[in-house]
């Protein structure tokens, strides 16, 4: 009777306590930081029994002190963040290879890399259209746009007729430095003449003979993109009248000025003008907003 309790004790003691795997689910063994690895109910599963201090299913976690009033937390494979650049790190069952790392980096727009480490070249997709120039940047790109053409990434053809040869723009918009006037005055050449392809006997604008620094102005009366200027010469009283050249100036308020300049220098663009009066115009393309 003794012998047979003894044995019944003995049997108990062998199914209740976990075996150490010796199959190929625990070699090598998949417990960190030193947990032991013991058989599950079937072969292809097991546990780990983590040493104090470390906790989750392969003891990869190390379990953060707490205060009395809290309890405790793991701080996981994302305490430090790994990821980069404003990465988020997230829990997983994830590999690199044939090792278990236990989380993964969703990368934000711009970054990619098992770390988010790497910054995107988004030129690399040529986002910039009709010939814009793109600039690869920290998580971002620009384009700097042909004359007519603007948006983000160029898309934009802007290029018409603001209105002055067809009268869109009123006269009141157009002020010049002087007017000339002839035939004791009875001639009066208004800046509001200076449209193109005008007819008539007086049909340009005209500075008065002693205006040295002569100028005319568009009032757009709004912010504008200007991509081009044309110039147109004239006949006056059989003399011929062109310009030759000219520079631009531009405000937003009609106060302050500032020159259009030649790129990355301090230079003022002088432009060409026509080359006689027979010449029907001169286009000039400009490549930012005045």
């Amino acid at each position: 009777m003794k012998h047979s309790v003894a044995t019944w004790l003995l049997v108990g003691l062998s199914l209740s306590v976990p075996q150490f795997c010796k199959g190929d689910i625990c070699d090598p063994n998949p417990c960190e930081n030193g947990g032991i690895c013991l058989s599950g109910l079937s072969e292809d599963s097991f546990t780990c029994e983590c040493p104090d201090g470390f906790t989750d299913p392969n003891c990869s976690s190390v379990v953060e002190v707490a205060s009395d009033e809290e309890e405790p937390t793991s701080a996981g494979p994302c305490i430090p963040n790994p990821c980069h650049n404003g990465g988020t790190c997230e829990i997983s069952e994830a590999y690199r290879g044939d090792t278990f790392i236990g989380y993964v980096c969703k990368c934000p727009r711009g970054f990619n890399g098992i770390h988010c480490q790497h910054n995107i070249n988004e030129c690399e997709a040529e986002p910039c259209k009709n010939g814009g120039i793109c600039t690869d940047l920290v998580a971002n790109y620009s384009c700097e746009c042909p004359g007519e053409f603007m948006g983000r990434n160029c898309q934009y053809k802007c290029s018409g007729p603001l209105g002055i040869e067809g009268g869109i723009i009123s006269n009141q918009q157009i002020t010049a430095s002087s007017t000339h006037r002839a035939l004791f005055g009875l001639q009066k050449w208004y800046p509001y003449y200076a449209r193109l392809n005008k007819k008539g006997l007086i049909n340009a604008w005209t500075a008065a003979e002693n205006d040295r620094w002569p100028w005319i102005q568009i009032n757009l009366q709004r912010k504008m993109r200007v991509t081009g200027v044309i110039t147109q010469g004239a006949k006056r009283i059989g003399s011929p009248e062109y310009i030759k050249s000219y520079k631009i100036a531009y405000s937003n308020d009609g106060k302050t000025w500032a020159m259009y300049k030649v790129k990355g220098t301090n230079e003022d663009v002088v432009f060409r003008g026509n080359v006689d009066n027979n010449t029907p115009y001169a286009t000039n393309c400009l490549f930012k907003e005045v």
